[in-house]
Parts: structure tokens; C-alpha cells; sequence
């Protein structure tokens, strides 16, 4: 065989299996986003905006009717107010759309622009952020963690260039309190940014102690990061009370035990079980090679790893941190064990022009996946959790007054925000705005556990919807003082019998949608 024929029997597969890893990693990410970019919580999140627009940040609570006076620490407030404007003008295609070429930009395109001064390849970046994101979708959406995303990648850059000598003290000081301005109006995840300033500290401590050559900052420099943050971080419409307001949300253990994403991953989920190779591989070759990363990166690394593992939440901060550090690692490791044949073939596309080539590729790839493939896989995109219910909501919403007292799911009474504006709801997600006893008493209602008639006669409930499968439905067939007044495929709808005099009490007999 010619050298040259040689040289494109090796390079060919390779840059077709690096297509074929990127492309699979994309399809399934963007996959999961046209069934789960747009949750039930949009639905008051997007309304939450539209009212900021037209009245003002609004002081107490818009959504229920068990608590419309109780005050409403809406900390999110400018997320909303971006994010909603941008929804009406995209739609909800667009936006899932947009959700996807955030996640592609943030996880992949992102660190590998950024990783270019340590002279990593982008294919490589691209390639582990395009895997990362298989674990990520299960918890990525647009709401205000989206925010979170950004800030955290803006702040790891910032005090990498500070430790690189790239950049200045006090414009690396500027920058963090722009950031943390920000921020703390968007999401309450600013808390993060502190905890990674103090990441940097801890590791930098560790790796000047033992090389005073490397790449750190000594304690003062994080000590001025993080009074900038702090105080920047008080510039927003309820001050530095929002840190008492953690800290009081973060001791309703009770009420956090029931919160789906506060809850461990599924060990049974293959995406899940894709992140868990993913850290398995990472902490292999750390071991290995222990000197190719600093004590910080790793730090960021295995801590919000473990955070992840007891709370779905941080499953997308793990990833974003993963697909900042791992890249370089994973490189150097490639680079050992690549045989001496591969990487002359391979050399040519370690130039300028074949990796801007390389990423523009890989960037047009990714659009073609998400506006065609994923679309063409799954149908069009669907509100998550939501479109089963429109059907019992658009009921209950024609056959029963405004002021109707009706029982739901969480999920229900936000999903009620797209379909029935104008209807308040008995809860929804917005767990941290009702008092936690009160979400308890709903919890064990919904799930039948206890004393769910005692809540029901608390509240005086006339209507309860409840999707199929819901504990609670054998519970209220099987209690004569309720009837079946709707069911379709995926809800149904229960009037209790002895309200039935006086207000208008909806139809006299069961209706279907099936």
C-alpha cells in the first residue's frame, strides 16, 4: 500500500468515528429536549414574565388560590423577563431549538474555544461535551438554571485567565461583580459561583504547597473575588435577605425529600448510567496521569460530581465542569496511548485551518440533528408533562366558575398556566412560595397516604383532576360522596356530590374524551 492511500486508511476512520461519537451524543440530547426542553414549570415562569412586563415585579402570589396574599420572593425575576419576550417571538419549536444550540454551545463549542491556550484540539471538547450532554438532558430546560450555566462558565473563565496571568486583578474583580449582579436576579444557583471561587482557593492552596511555579492564585486574590461577588450579589430587589432566604428554604428538609429533582439520580437510567462511565473514566485516568491537572479542576470536578449524586439538580453544573476539565485530560491520555502511526496520519489536522474546519463541521452537524433529525425521530416538540392534561384543563375551564375550588397535582396546576391563564390553581411547582406544611398535607393527599378528606373539607375541594395511574383516583371512585364528571386517555375529572346545590356544579353525567 502507497503511503499516502496509507495515511487516508488511517485518518478516515478516525475522523468518521469522532463524527459518529459527536452525532450520536447530539441526536440523544437533543432527542430527550423535543420531549422535555419546556416543562410544567415554563408555564408559570413564562406568565411570571409577562406580568413583569406589564405591572412590575409583583409582591405577592399571582398563581393560587390558597395563597393569593402570601408574598411571593420572586428571585428569578430577570430571567423571566428576558425569557419570556424571546418565547413569544420563537414559539415553543424555536424555543426548544434554542434550548438545544445553548446546550451545544455551553457543553461543547464553549470549552473547546476555551481550551485552545492549552493547545487541546477541538475535536476533543467537542467530542466529551457532545457525550456529556446525554446526561444533562435529563435535567436541562429552559428555566432560570440556564442562567446558572452561563454564570458558572463565565466565572471559570475569568479565574482561569486571572491564574494565567491573562488578565488583571481588578478587571478579573469587575468582571465577578458584573457577573454576580446579574446572577443573583436570575437564579439563586449564584450560590454555586461562591462555593467554585472557594473550590479555586482550597485547590490552589494545595498546588502552590507543593509547586510555587504553577498556574494559582494565593488566598488574597480569592478573598477579593469573593467580597466582590458577595456584595455584588446584593444588588437586587430583596438585597442580601436572599442569602437568609436559602438558608430557610434549605432547612425545609421535609418538603425537600419529596421534590423530584433534589432526589438521587436513578441508578436504573441509561442516561444517568452514560455520566457515571463517563466520572469512572475520569477518575481513572486522573490517577494515572496526576499530574496533567491542577488540585482546582479536579476539585470542581469530584465535588459537584458527589452533589449530583444526591440530587438530580447538579447533574447539568456536574457536566458543564466535566466538559471543561476532562477534555485536557482525556487528550494527554490519547496522546500516550495512540499508536506513533495514528498521530503522524493525524498530524496534518492539528493546524489552524483543519480545526476551525473540524469545528465548523461538527457545529453544522449538530444543526442539522437538532432542526431535522431529532424533529424527525420523535415528532414535533411537545410541551413536557403538559399536553396529556390540556385536554381535562380546557374542560374543567369551560364547565366550572372561576372561583371554583379544585384539587390537582403539582404538575397540573402549572401546566393550568398554559392552557387556563386565568385560573388559579390549589398548587403547582413552585414548592418554596407555599408554606411546607402545606405541601406536605398536599403530598400525602395526592398520594392517598393520609387524611386526604380532612384536607379536602380544609380547603372545601368541589373538583379534583388527576391524571390516570394517580393513587388518588381509586380512592375518589370508590367514596360515594365524589363522581366521574370527565376522563379522557390520560385524566380524569371528580365533582363531589354533596356540592352540587346552589353554584353551578358542572354536567350532570360523565363525559369523555376518548
Amino acid at each position: 500500500m502507497k503511503p499516502r492511500i496509507r495515511v487516508y486508511a488511517t485518518r478516515i476512520p478516525a475522523v468518521l468515528l469522532a463524527a459518529v461519537i459527536f452525532a450520536t451524543g447530539v441526536w440523544l440530547f437533543a432527542r430527550h429536549m423535543q420531549l422535555g426542553a419546556i416543562t410544567a414549570d415554563w408555564g408559570w415562569l413564562y406568565r411570571a414574565g409577562q406580568v413583569i412586563h406589564t405591572h412590575g415585579l409583583p409582591d405577592h402570589d399571582l398563581f393560587s388560590w390558597t395563597f393569593p396574599d402570601r408574598h411571593w420572593v420572586l428571585y428569578q425575576w430577570l430571567f423571566e423577563a428576558i425569557a419570556a419576550p424571546i418565547y413569544d417571538r420563537l414559539g415553543l419549536v424555536g424555543s426548544v431549538f434554542g434550548v438545544d444550540f445553548l446546550g451545544v454551545a455551553t457543553y461543547a463549542l464553549v470549552p473547546a474555544l476555551v481550551l485552545r491556550r492549552d493547545r487541546v484540539h477541538p475535536v476533543w471538547p467537542m467530542l466529551i461535551g457532545a457525550l456529556v450532554l446525554i446526561p444533562v438532558s435529563t435535567n436541562l430546560g429552559l428555566r432560570p438554571m440556564l442562567a446558572s450555566n452561563i454564570a458558572l462558565l463565565a466565572q471559570y473563565v475569568v479565574v482561569r485567565r486571572l491564574r494565567a496571568d491573562a488578565t488583571t486583578l481588578p478587571r478579573a474583580v469587575i468582571a465577578i461583580a458584573l457577573i454576580y449582579a446579574l446572577w443573583s436576579n436570575m437564579h439563586l444557583g449564584f450560590t454555586l459561583g461562591l462555593f467554585s471561587i472557594v473550590l479555586f482557593a482550597a485547590g490552589d492552596l494545595w498546588t502552590r504547597a507543593r509547586d510555587r511555579e504553577a498556574e494559582a492564585c494565593g488566598p488574597a486574590t480569592y478573598a477579593l473575588l469573593l467580597i466582590a461577588a458577595v456584595l455584588a450579589s446584593g444588588l437586587n430587589p430583596y438585597g442580601w435577605t436572599l442569602y437568609a432566604y436559602i438558608v430557610h428554604l434549605s432547612l425545609e428538609t421535609r418538603m425537600n425529600a419529596h421534590i423530584h429533582e433534589l432526589m438521587p439520580p436513578r441508578a436504573d437510567n441509561a442516561y444517568m448510567q452514560v455520566g457515571a462511565a463517563l466520572l469512572g473514566v475520569f477518575a481513572l485516568l486522573a490517577l494515572t496521569y496526576r499530574r496533567v491537572l491542577s488540585a482546582a479542576e479536579i476539585l470542581h470536578v469530584a465535588a459537584f460530581a458527589a452533589a449530583a449524586f444526591t440530587a438530580m439538580r447538579f447533574v447539568i453544573w456536574a457536566g458543564l465542569f466535566y466538559a471543561l476539565v476532562a477534555p485536557r485530560l482525556i487528550a494527554y491520555a490519547a496522546g500516550c496511548w495512540s499508536p506513533p502511526r495514528l498521530r503522524a496520519a493525524l498530524a496534518p489536522l492539528d493546524g489552524r485551518g483543519p480545526r476551525f474546519i473540524g469545528i465548523a463541521a461538527l457545529c453544522a452537524l449538530a444543526v442539522l440533528i437538532i432542526t431535522v433529525g431529532a424533529p424527525a425521530a420523535t415528532g414535533r416538540a411537545h410541551l413536557a408533562d403538559c399536553a396529556p392534561l390540556r385536554r381535562a384543563l380546557v374542560y374543567l375551564d369551560r364547565h366550572y366558575p372561576p372561583g371554583t375550588h379544585w384539587f390537582s397535582s403539582e404538575t397540573a396546576g402549572s401546566c393550568a398556566r398554559f392552557y387556563t391563564p386565568e385560573r388559579r390553581v390549589f398548587i403547582d411547582t413552585r414548592f418554596d412560595m407555599y408554606p411546607e406544611d402545606f405541601v406536605l398535607h398536599w403530598f400525602f393527599a395526592y398520594q392517598h397516604r393520609k387524611h386526604w378528606r380532612a384536607l379536602f373539607d380544609r380547603w372545601a375541594i368541589r373538583v379534583v383532576l388527576l391524571a390516570r395511574g394517580a393513587p388518588l383516583v381509586d380512592a375518589l371512585r370508590g367514596d360515594p360522596a365524589w363522581r366521574l364528571v370527565y376522563h379522557d386517555p390520560d385524566a380524569l375529572i371528580f365533582e363531589r356530590i354533596s356540592d352540587r346545590r346552589g353554584a353551578h356544579a358542572g354536567p350532570t353525567r360523565a363525559s369523555s374524551a376518548d
